[in-house]
């Protein structure tokens, strides 16, 4: 859903941290493990029945997640601080700040220094946008919707993301009913010792 225009786990952990709600909490309102809401933060995307539970979880619509960012002042058009809208971009796509550096030619100490930047030259803002797989035009207004990378998941990938779905919710079922079987197992140890005296 959507994965090519937002990094939904990502947009998830900003909100979580905007909310001043921790991962931890996070996933004991929702009613799974911390391994769990790890697992959802680090997804490129996500199906709509999960993000609409997620969103009643946080107190918050499906359309405000979407439109999350768009009511940061950095956005609505008041002076575009280039640094911050690269670091922006860079923690919506999810992308590793080493591997970007390096694709940018640069040192990561000196990508960190463009974070600091109000506004880039034209090539450093050329080389930016570049190196995030976007337009200069989409880098500056934010509000595009034709922001996207260049891949696109392909049928076989999300087939298998659906199949570590289920696998992991069935493991986590599993794990329950053990817990509750070693329960049983020890209560009747307890009856059957009470028997033997």
């Amino acid at each position: 859903m959507q994965s090519s225009l937002i990094h939904m786990g990502n947009r998830l952990k900003q909100i979580l941290k905007q909310r001043k709600i921790k991962v931890i909490d996070f996933a004991q309102m929702a009613g799974f493990t911390n391994q769990i809401a790890h697992y959802y933060l680090r997804k490129s995307d996500m199906k709509r029945t999960t993000l609409e539970r997620f969103c009643s979880i946080i107190g918050i619509t499906p359309d405000e997640f979407m439109r999350w960012n768009i009511s940061d002042p950095v956005l609505n058009g008041e002076s575009l601080h280039h640094g911050e809208r690269m670091a922006q971009i860079i923690s919506e796509k999810g992308l590793n700040k080493s591997k970007l550096a390096s694709r940018l030619n640069i040192s990561r100490r000196t990508m960190y220094n463009f974070f600091d930047k109000e506004s880039f030259s034209p090539d450093e803002l050329d080389r930016v946008a570049r190196g995030l797989d976007m337009s200069t035009e989409a880098f500056l207004n934010p509000a595009m919707i034709q922001e996207s990378m260049k891949y696109a998941d392909n049928d076989e990938l999300l087939i298998l993301r659906e199949k570590y779905y289920k696998v992991l919710e069935e493991n986590n079922r599993l794990l329950k009913d053990n817990l509750l079987q070693r329960d049983e197992i020890a209560q009747l140890k307890k009856e059957l010792s009470v028997y033997r005296k």
